[in-house]
């Protein structure tokens, strides 16, 4: 006969990897009553031109609804947020980005993420992609600058050109409708 634990089991991912149960609740189909499909495989290959995705209108006379076709805007997509991105960011737009964090969750209440801030700024960000697609060729082929001391001014100089475009895209996009949430 088994003894009975003195300790609790140790919490860390590894000792759920070898726990039965847990392996088979992530690997049973989902039971909202839809066929269980793969997530698409992160790559880091740019897509091909062929691949893009143009913006599609999903509800007629509704420029609330034009984003990409596989991640529809005021549709839950269901798929998990696993795709892991590292930024090294500057003492100013650090500043700039936990700002807008903090200005964030004091308007819901809420605890979120760094991550929330950024996949919701990208999802808003969808909607504008084809003019800031056009406002980003006005840019004109350029060199990357390096990340080297003594090459802030330069490297600042090309982030403020990128900048200055993305901010045009954004405002000269077509507007769409704000509905409460």
């Amino acid at each position: 006969m088994p003894k009975p634990l003195r300790e609790p089991p140790p919490s860390s991912s590894v000792a759920r990897l070898l726990d039965v149960d847990a392996a088979s609740r992530a690997t049973a189909p989902p039971d909202r009553g839809e066929p269980a499909t793969s997530p698409p495989s992160p790559s880091n290959d740019p897509p091909s031109a062929s691949h893009r995705e143009q913006p599609v209108a999903y509800e007629a006379g509704a420029a609330a609804n034009i984003v990409s076709p596989r991640f529809p805007l005021h549709r839950p997509t269901g798929e998990p947020a696993n795709v892991k991105r590292e930024f090294v960011l500057s003492p100013s737009t650090d500043e700039t980005f936990t700002r807008l964090l903090e200005l964030y969750r004091r308007s819901t209440g809420t605890r979120l993420s760094g991550s929330h801030v950024a996949r919701a700024m990208l999802k808003g960000i969808s909607q504008c992609m084809d003019s800031i697609q056009r406002e980003a060729a006005l840019i004109g082929r350029q060199k990357l600058p390096s990340n080297a001391r003594g090459r802030e001014g330069e490297r600042e100089r090309f982030e403020e050109a990128v900048a200055k475009s993305f901010i045009a895209g954004i405002r000269s996009a077509a507007s769409y409708r704000r509905e409460r949430p």
